[in-house]
């Protein structure tokens, strides 16, 4: 339906025109693929760097001569009307122009929210990539895009939005979800490398990279802060503080992920997980699901168990011999090269691909090592903090700071490592962010 779509649009001159804010490394990828579809348009890219910029365009078979690079709206619906991809710095010019959807895609939790409440205010449609803005403030603007009669949505292709669609697909049929998550490569004694370890545990060479982005997934923030998006989509609630992480082969994985009593590790049912593709020892499991993602279902009746025990890993599917529920997964996910289908969705279906329902959980900061009052701190990925994903509840019970909210607040007391970072003490800068957040309590 979507393709069809898309070929009617490309034929009555009307493609969907997205404009992308950042050209980092997801946004390259979301850039290179929507240039080389039909019936959608890159047309305006918004970068600081314009030669990142036209790099991500390049790559999308653009001719580089024919960019052209705008200040205002104006020159940007001058483009459009051409058919000639824009390049702008303004993100008030980008969001006022004849665009259709706005795909933020910077990384930065304060930018990505301020870029994404603009768009909102223009009455244009989001697609959050910038997911750690997302689990800081996406349900505000979830209700500010629902008052505005735009949409606002995660972006498909990285995990919570692929995992969301697992749910969905489970909610749906009338299946119960135990579990839902996603596969990667962690334990939690990695929360307290940092940046200066990234390049020997990744194999990294050069500097081509972001450092701290790259430790936010090494020291695990990033993996609960895309559990917590999850989360807020589906309402699934974190079992534990930070995940249990379990090293689990996943044709185990229905005998796992399921209450103590059946045998399992959950103290309770209807959770977020996620589980490690290595053991204690850096080994791989043997049939793991690094990239993957998951959904552990009960069926309704033992006719719907044993029909879809009868078809088992041909399709996808896996019973647990003890638990008797079903693992449902996808191996992998194609991150940007992907995400246009949350846009094609978007302005085909009306529909997104999934979004911060409620506030069901958040991520709070603990220390890596012993700081000192006076310590500036650095978000995610640093030196400083990790993250752990944990209920909404208990984070606003124990008065527990978002990491989100983190980047270049003070210290106002000693906090040991390990230890949770509470409001009282830490001074958080005023912010765009902050004062969202404030709003949305």
């Amino acid at each position: 339906m979507m393709y069809h779509a898309l070929q009617a649009r490309e034929a009555d001159g009307r493609p969907i025109r997205v404009a992308v804010i950042g050209a980092g490394t997801f946004g390259t990828q979301i850039i290179s693929q929507i240039c080389r579809m039909t019936g959608i348009r890159a047309a305006v890219v918004g970068e600081l760097d314009p030669e990142r910029g036209r790099n991500a365009l390049r790559l999308g078979g653009i001719d580089v001569e024919a960019i052209r690079e705008c200040s205002s709206d104006g020159e940007i619906n001058d483009a459009i009307r051409a058919d000639t991809p824009a390049l702008t710095s303004s993100i008030d010019a980008l969001v006022t122009s004849d665009i259709d959807v706005v795909i933020e895609a910077t990384g930065n939790v304060e930018a990505g929210t301020l870029h994404a409440h603009k768009a909102i205010e223009a009455n244009k449609h989001v697609v959050m990539v910038t997911v750690e803005a997302d689990v800081v403030i996406g349900h505000v603007l979830k209700k500010k895009a629902d008052a505005a009669g735009v949409m606002y949505s995660m972006a498909f292709g990285d995990e919570p939005a692929v995992a969301y669609e697992l749910w969905d697909w489970a909610r749906t049929l009338g299946f119960r979800v135990v579990a839902a998550g996603k596969g990667t490569r962690f334990l939690p004694a990695f929360r307290k490398y940092n940046p200066d370890d990234v390049a020997e545990k990744y194999g990294f060479t050069g500097d081509d990279y972001n450092a701290q982005m790259f430790g936010s997934f090494l020291d695990g923030t990033k993996h609960c802060i895309e559990m917590t998006a999850l989360s807020n989509a589906t309402g699934l609630v974190p079992d534990v503080r930070g995940l249990h992480f379990a090293s689990v082969d996943l044709r185990d994985l229905p005998n796992v992920l399921c209450s103590q009593e059946k045998g399992g590790i959950l103290s309770r049912e209807g959770v977020v997980e996620a589980i490690s593709s290595i053991d204690e020892n850096e080994n791989e499991v043997e049939r793991n699901l690094r990239g993957g993602l998951f959904a552990v279902i009960e069926a309704p009746s033992q006719y719907c168990i044993e029909s879809l025990a009868s078809y088992g890993m041909i399709i996808g599917a896996h019973i647990g011999e003890r638990s008797r529920y079903t693992l449902i997964y996808r191996p992998y996910h194609l991150i940007g090269h992907e995400m246009p289908l949350s846009v094609v969705r978007m302005m085909v279906t009306g529909l997104g691909s999934g979004t911060a329902m409620t506030k069901t959980s958040d991520v709070v900061t603990h220390a890596k090592k012993p700081l000192a009052a006076g310590d500036i701190l650095d978000g995610e990925g640093g030196f400083a903090s990790y993250g752990l994903i944990e209920r909404t509840a208990v984070a606003a019970a124990e008065n527990l700071v978002p990491i989100g909210l983190t980047a270049g607040a003070e210290l106002l007391a000693d906090i040991a490592e390990d230890e949770a970072i509470t409001f009282d003490k830490i001074k958080i800068p005023d912010s765009f962010l902050y004062d969202l957040w404030r709003e949305g309590k």
